[in-house]
């Protein structure tokens, strides 16, 4: 054997040899990466973060190219409000390749929080190039523009927002409410330039004034001078004259005061300029209250019923009622006798033009607490000027209204401003007063995510929610299920209305009942964001279908089922057929079982796997169970699957963790002999936030 080929033997000897302890030890640190895991998560499960922290950064440390220890180890972090801790994993997590919009959503926040804002802004931009339809995402970017008070950048990003879709009535909200908050700044700008202004003009005033009376006071000395001439022993004339030659006196003085350094000239030009300031502010305050009221009309325009553009629309009309009221208020008794009684009858005209507004911001959010205080307020207003027997006169134009008196009161009729005082029966009587700011934009994500992320898709607060809710317990032909489904179904439909959803409730429903509601609900759907189906009772499986039980069903053949219940695949056909949401739910907490074998909400079959779930809709469906599986009763108020769910169902959590932390409680609550399912087959990687 020559020596080339000893050298090469020996060189594959020692790359063998050397490759078995590194594949080891790969091998090695991947079995200790795992235990160390399961470690962190078991503590992580405890709420032990500290040990969580602990094993789950040294599982990070052994997997430089891992994204999950560090996405665990930052939420850990944040548990114990460790920020910068949570700031270093998660930096980790986005240097690593991490996608999940949540994990860039809670970085951000935290540099938000040291107002770091670019850093704040560049993990945002990174993560909208990820994922360029997360409306959280552009969202907390205007925030962050808002926080550092770059309020131009804010309004350019909500414009383009409205550029690419028109639709877009959240962005419409949210210019609206910026350019509210500028107009208040604007509004104070102009009370400051209106003082300074008749500073000014006063001063030049006084001068007019004393030169005024130094001539008047001049003209006398020079009438009791050819008097004391005719009479120069009269000592009432010497008495008067010497008076008026102090007068004069004094006048002069004040003159020259007025006068030094030029301060004539000098006030009558900063009257001038004040004057000329106080128009373009008034100007600007004017165009920027247009365009507040234009961008809530175009938001009402696509979706009548939305509650902030109604109540903040009905801010408007009342802080314009307000400003009118002030001139009422500064009237003296000769203005007021003149034309008093006419403006406030504008101003009554104006404050019930709120009253629609309130009204529909109310039908969708029926328990908002500043929303009944204000119309509470509104309707005590409108009391006072009934019993003062104001006639309410309707302003026949919108114009942003300033304070000061209008030329012509009857002709001229102002417009408006923000929810401050109540109207007064006259100047100088004192009313109670309220306030109803206008509303910050919204901001549609928490500062931090409470669980480990599941999922990279796009979170999205969508507004328009409808639900209808079905709860049957009084089964006229079968077994009583003793009102728990009915106590299921009113206890979430409580919890939907909190969540903004607009909820029909139904309850011990017969076929033709429930048929009807479905109807009724699938024609709320067409403008609908989200529509949420919940369903508690007695529910079946026979000859391939699935069938939702209403309370007079008399099921003594098989034939039966399909013409006394209610087939899911049916309802959700119909769903995606009358909706264009971008989510439908349809969540059944329903006896699985076959009536021919017992009619009982727990049994010894389920719902066989429902059919197609794709096309146009999305949608979501959650069962109590899986398939042939049966679901358990609870000997509390609500069953084992619902009580878990009102559990999770919260604000600013997204379904998909919801669905997925109820199905982990039931699960463990009946040791594994119950467990939930979802399907879906999502048209667009999204997920809904309530």
């Amino acid at each position: 054997m020559n020596r080339k080929a000893v050298v090469i033997l020996l060189w594959l000897f020692i790359s063998v040899f050397e490759c078995i302890p590194a594949a080891q030890a790969q091998k090695n640190d991947a079995k200790k990466y795992k235990d160390l895991m399961d470690l962190g998560v078991a503590a992580f499960q405890k709420k032990d973060f500290t040990a969580a922290i602990r094993y789950m950064s040294e599982a990070g440390n052994l997997m430089p190219t891992d994204t999950i220890a560090p996405l665990y180890t930052g939420i850990a972090a944040q548990q114990l409000k460790d920020e910068p801790a949570a700031r270093n994993q998660f930096e980790k997590y986005v240097v690593r390749g991490g996608r999940d919009a949540a994990v860039f959503y809670a970085l951000s926040s935290i540099y938000k929080a040291d107002q770091d804002y670019e850093k704040a802004l560049s993990t945002l931009d990174k993560a909208i190039a990820i994922h360029p339809a997360n409306r959280d995402l552009a969202n907390e970017r205007i925030n962050i523009f808002l926080t550092a008070n770059r309020i131009d950048e804010a309004i350019d990003d909500l414009k383009k927002a409205v550029v690419r879709n028109p639709n877009d009535v959240q962005s419409l909200v949210n210019l609206s409410i910026i350019y509210s908050n500028i107009a208040a700044k604007t509004d104070e700008e102009v009370g400051k330039l209106e003082i300074e202004t008749k500073r000014e003009s006063d001063l030049g005033k006084q001068l007019a004034d004393t030169k005024k009376t130094l001539d008047v006071y001049l003209t006398e000395q020079k009438r009791l001078n050819a008097l004391l001439r005719k009479q120069p022993q009269n000592a009432e004339l010497k008495r008067q004259l010497g008076m008026v030659k102090q007068r004069i006196t004094d006048n002069q003085a004040t003159i020259v005061q007025l006068e030094a350094n030029d301060q004539s000239a000098m006030h009558a030009s900063a009257a001038l300029e004040s004057g000329r300031r106080l128009a373009e502010v008034r100007e600007k305050y004017v165009g920027e209250k247009k365009l507040e009221k234009a961008y809530l009309t175009r938001a009402l325009a696509l979706d009548p019923g939305n509650y902030d553009a109604n109540f903040n629309m009905g801010v408007w009309y009342f802080n314009q009622a307000v400003k009118l009221k002030k001139v009422v208020d500064g009237m003296n008794s000769a203005e007021y006798a003149q034309y008093g009684r006419r403006i406030e009858g504008q101003v009554c005209g104006t404050f019930k033009k709120v009253v629609p507004y309130f009204e529909r911001a109310r039908e969708t959010k029926s328990t908002e607490a500043d929303l009944n205080e204000h119309l509470t307020n509104l309707q005590n207003i409108l009391k006072q000027f009934e019993e003062k027997k104001v006639a309410c006169v309707m302003p026949i134009g919108d114009e942003p209204f300033l304070t000061a008196i209008p030329a012509d009161p009857v002709t001229q009729r102002p417009p408006e401003s923000k929810p401050t005082t109540t109207p007064g029966p006259k100047p100088g009587q004192t009313t109670p007063t309220t306030t109803a700011a206008a509303r910050q934009p919204v901001d549609s994500k928490p500062d931090k995510p409470t669980e480990p992320p599941t999922s990279q898709a796009v979170v999205v607060a969508f507004p328009r929610r409808f639900a209808l809710v079905v709860g049957n317990s009084a089964y006229q032909n079968g077994s009583s299920l003793e009102g728990m489904p009915v106590n299921d179904a009113t206890d979430i439909a409580d919890r939907l209305r909190a969540l903004g959803f607009l909820v029909t409730l139904v309850t011990n429903s017969t076929k033709s009942t429930l048929e009807t509601s479905i109807g009724q609900f699938n024609q709320q759907l067409k403008n609908a964001d989200v529509a949420l189906f919940f369903y508690a009772g007695h529910g079946i499986e026979f000859d391939n279908h699935n069938y939702l039980i209403p309370v007079d069903a008399k099921l003594t053949d098989p034939d039966d089922v399909d013409l006394q219940g209610v087939d899911v695949q049916k309802l959700i056909d119909r769903m995606r057929r009358n909706t264009h949401a971008a989510f439908n739910v349809i969540i059944m907490d329903a006896c699985r079982d076959n009536p021919f074998k017992s009619f009982s909400r727990g049994g010894s079959r389920g719902f066989k796997p429902v059919g197609d779930l794709s096309g146009e809709g999305n949608m979501y469906l959650a069962m109590a169970t899986g398939w042939g599986n049966v679901a358990e009763n609870s000997s509390g108020r609500n069953g084992v699957y619902t009580r878990s769910l009102l559990n999770h169902l919260r604000s600013g959590e997204v379904l998909d963790d919801v669905l997925l932390r109820t199905q982990i409680e039931v699960k463990r609550q009946t040791q594994n002999r119950q467990n939930p399912q979802v399907v879906t087959e999502m048209a667009q990687e999204i997920k809904l936030k309530f």
